[in-house]
């Protein structure tokens, strides 16, 4: 969505709706400059495209870009960044293009076409995979799921389909814009700790899990979450199957996930279970311990790297596990549930999302 920034204070900036044309002038136009006496009644045109914006000056005192002044009739395109003039006194305006990319989660399909509908009329796009572009993460009601997950860690707002319903008003009324504050979906996990969360951008989630280096004993386990884990300053390595490296084993720096409990693989395999136990003596002769896939969820939910995702924390003698507190998790595949979330464990999360998306699952 393109925006003209006023540089006088105190006033917001004027939405720009791709296809459409926009008059400026002193009265009865688009964009009204009544109190510079320098504008024409009818100063200047803008046409919107989501490429380009072009100007066109029709006044008497003249239309500047960059301060240069355009000819009279002349059509110019402009670009993010330049500065527009009308006339010789303070109607001067930045152009700016705020990129609208909008990734959904639990929505279902008739909310998805409206929600399309409404980011396009913005000059957006609606995507159905996380990546580090995406602006807004859309839910009716916040679950566990990977791209929870990703807008938490990636600093980004989690809003109600609703938002984006009322932007495009506010901005074909030329009305307040609305606050994401007011639009945060409900938390649906009946075992989270409302209180304790905070889905608001906490600049600290970016550097959650720096220093730190997340070893995997499963290549689908490390595709599924890698990126999660790169979002909050991490890194990812792949084991080799049959592999004992000590003294990465060793390191309080690093986070053994845990391949056992709930895999994605109905069976896993003779040699890879023996393989697992040897790398948990490593830990457990260490005091560390193997960390659950769904710390890593409860690590950016929480803002919290000492209990979760911290081999160091809350060992168990005998197991060499997490206390069950809150119970471990993994994120696996699940045929019946394309979204990824984190499931009923025998103590903790109940959650039911709707076969909607092509993505990964959570387990519990």
């Amino acid at each position: 969505m393109w925006r003209l920034h006023s540089a006088e204070s105190g006033t917001g900036p004027i939405s720009l709706h791709a296809g459409k044309e926009y008059v400026v002038g002193r009265k009865n136009c688009d964009i009204l400059l009544s109190n510079d006496q320098s504008i024409s009644r009818v100063h200047a045109h803008i046409t919107v495209t989501e490429q380009a914006v072009t100007l066109k000056d029709s006044s008497k005192y003249g239309t500047f870009v960059n301060d240069k002044r355009l000819e009279t009739g002349s059509t110019k395109t402009v670009y993010a960044g330049d500065k527009l003039t009308f006339g010789v006194f303070q109607s001067k305006f930045r152009l700016e293009l705020d990129s609208v990319v909008v990734c959904s989660s639990c929505v279902d399909n008739e909310g998805k076409a409206t929600l399309s509908r409404e980011v396009q009329a913005l000059g957006g796009r609606v995507v159905n995979t996380w990546s580090q572009e995406c602006t807004h993460l859309v839910m009716p009601a916040v679950k566990v799921t990977i791209k929870t997950i990703c807008a938490l860690l990636c600093c980004r707002p989690i809003v109600k389909p609703e938002f984006f319903t009322e932007l495009s008003r506010a901005v074909q009324q030329r009305g307040n814009l609305p606050k994401v504050e007011s639009f945060r979906p409900e938390i649906d996990e009946p075992s989270l700790s409302k209180e304790k969360v905070d889905l608001g951008p906490r600049l600290e989630r970016r550097t959650l899990f720096a220093g730190k280096t997340f070893i995997f004993l499963n290549t689908k386990q490390m595709k599924r979450l890698s990126q999660a884990i790169s979002f909050g300053g991490g890194r990812s390595q792949l084991l080799e199957e049959g592999s004992l490296p000590v003294s990465l084993l060793e390191s309080t720096g690093t986070c053994v996930v845990d391949v056992t409990m709930g895999s994605s693989q109905p069976l896993i395999p003779p040699t890879t279970k023996k393989w697992a136990e040897s790398v948990g003596l490593i830990l457990h002769r260490n005091s560390l311990r193997f960390v659950a896939e769904s710390e890593i969820g409860l690590a950016a939910i929480y803002v919290n790297n000492q209990t979760y995702c911290n081999p160091c924390s809350s060992l168990d003698s005998e197991s060499g596990k997490m206390k069950p507190a809150i119970p471990e998790a993994t994120l696996s595949q699940n045929a019946a549930v394309d979204e990824t979330v984190l499931h009923r464990a025998s103590l903790n999360i109940t959650a039911y999302v709707v076969n909607t998306e092509q993505s990964q699952t959570i387990s519990r």
